[in-house]
């Protein structure tokens, strides 16, 4: 008889794993509290909980839950996400809907026409990373290697250069996830801190997906033209049995024949390019950064401001209109969804074509949101930041490891995803089991320092997409 192979159990059914685990663990592992004095200084209160009348009891002990609890926190885990579930489900739906045009296809055939050399290599390179950094490009990147392998060969290249610039490119947008819900949204759930969200640690992401793809243009070109100028030096020098996709006579594949750029393909990619660029200026906090006697804030929504209580103001609902810098994930939501629709508009979908279609991407995702479900469901069983068994947790933390440095801890949590990623393969998994407990170690090191507990989560969130993304990607 032949032995069944050992197959790595879905990413839902580890994280429902996790979920049973953390559930007895409520039976063993006390509960703990925190209190604020008015001079904002927090103290935890060990083996403790707050009553109904948010008085403390002491020596509370644990906050067991049982089989019906088990089952019931998924389900609650989807009510408390459901800004998180919504925001992915509706980014699917929008990438279904571009993806039928071709459009992302004819822009790449009209890089690979009208560049050459270095510049198409760079031009490629952050096209993909721009994919990758925002909806997690990674799937679908074999389709575009019919296109770009040839085109490296006939150049003088080898194989190995089209690969680089595509699989290169991605990797270093998947590593930043500057605005990826599916990654980003999916930790900022699973942690369960209700001042996280998509733009959380956004300036930092942006310029590590810059330090990421300035360094692997580089790399990329330099092995190109190395090769170009001594094919003998080549990584696939010698291998025969390497081939190339069939080409027609004129050097170009059939795919980027049949995808040619439409006016409608370029208005698509516009639509898309501003919801890319709303998100980015929704998210960085302009509030942040100083302009004279003012910040970027006032300047960046100086058009809401203007508009707000006039007829136009009210026709498109300035004032319900969260300002740049303050979105959350109901703006992200909001933003895909009316880029969808102008997209099916300039394309000129029939109802049930877009709806069909919209759809479809939506059920792609529903995997994600199930397991962004029972995620949330294990931060239920750890509890709140101000009560629960988490508290207890980051009061053994505390005792441990105080004063690490957040350099280290950024060092050791990207070798640990490193690590997790080589058994399970999966972003939203991974979150799903490490985020409520790394979060609250996060929460707990650096809630005393000047980077505080929220710059210590979004540390932890950059250091969870470099280091699965490196593995998985």
């Amino acid at each position: 008889m032949k032995k069944k192979q050992f197959r790595m159990p879905p990413a839902l059914i580890i994280v429902m794993m996790f979920l049973f685990i953390v559930g007895i663990m409520t039976w063993f592992v006390p509960t703990s509290v925190v209190t604020t004095d008015e001079a904002g200084n927090s103290e935890i209160i060990y083996n403790a909980a707050f009553d109904a009348d948010g008085n403390i009891i002491e020596n509370a002990g644990t906050d067991p839950v049982g089989i019906w609890d088990f089952f019931l926190a998924p389900i609650k885990g989807f009510a408390n996400a459901a800004d998180v579930a919504m925001a992915i489900l509706v980014s699917g739906g929008l990438l279904a809907v571009l993806t039928k045009t071709g459009a992302m296809d004819a822009g790449i055939n009209v890089l690979v026409r009208k560049f050459k050399g270095n510049t198409l290599i760079a031009l490629l390179m952050i096209v993909f990373a721009l994919m990758g950094t925002v909806y997690g490009a990674w799937e679908e990147l074999p389709a575009y290697a019919i296109i770009i392998i040839p085109l490296f060969v006939k150049a003088g290249y080898d194989v190995m250069t089209g690969i680089q610039v595509i699989l290169i490119g991605a990797v270093c947008g998947n590593m930043a996830d500057v605005v990826n819900p599916y990654a980003i949204g999916a930790a900022v759930a699973a942690i369960g801190n209700d001042e996280l969200s998509l733009g959380s640690g956004i300036l930092l992401r942006l310029v590590l997906l810059a330090a990421l793809l300035a360094f692997g243009i580089f790399s990329v070109i330099r092995y190109a033209n190395m090769v170009k100028k001594d094919p003998s030096r080549s990584a696939v020098a010698g291998i025969d049995s390497i081939q190339v996709p069939i080409r027609s006579d004129e050097g170009e594949t059939a795919s980027a024949e049949t995808t040619k750029m439409s006016g409608r393909h370029k208005a698509s990619l516009i639509a898309f390019g501003i919801v890319i660029l709303a998100c980015v200026l929704g998210y960085v906090p302009w509030d942040s950064i100083p302009v004279g006697n003012q910040t970027m804030f006032e300047y960046v929504n100086i058009l809401q401001t203007k508009l707000s209580g006039t007829f136009f103001g009210n026709l498109l609902g300035t004032d319900n209109f969260v300002s740049f810098g303050w979105w959350y994930f109901d703006e992200f939501s909001v933003t895909w969804l009316i880029g969808a629709i102008v997209i099916g508009l300039i394309n000129k979908m029939d109802l049930h074509e877009w709806v069909s279609t919209f759809i479809e991407g939506c059920k792609d995702l529903m995997g994600v949101v199930m397991v962004l479900a029972a995620s949330r469901g294990i931060s239920i069983f750890m509890g709140s930041r101000e009560s629960g068994m988490s508290i207890t947790f980051i009061h053994w933390i505390q005792s441990f490891l105080s004063g690490v440095p957040l350099w280290a801890f950024a060092i050791a949590a990207v070798v640990v995803y490193l690590l997790i990623a080589l058994v399970l393969q999966s972003t939203s998994g991974v979150s799903g089991i490490t985020m409520p407990i790394f979060g609250a170690l996060a929460f707990a090191l650096f809630a005393g320092t000047s980077a505080g507990s929220v710059g210590g989560q979004v540390i932890l969130m950059s250091a969870f997409t470099c280091g699965v993304n490196f593995v998985c990607s």
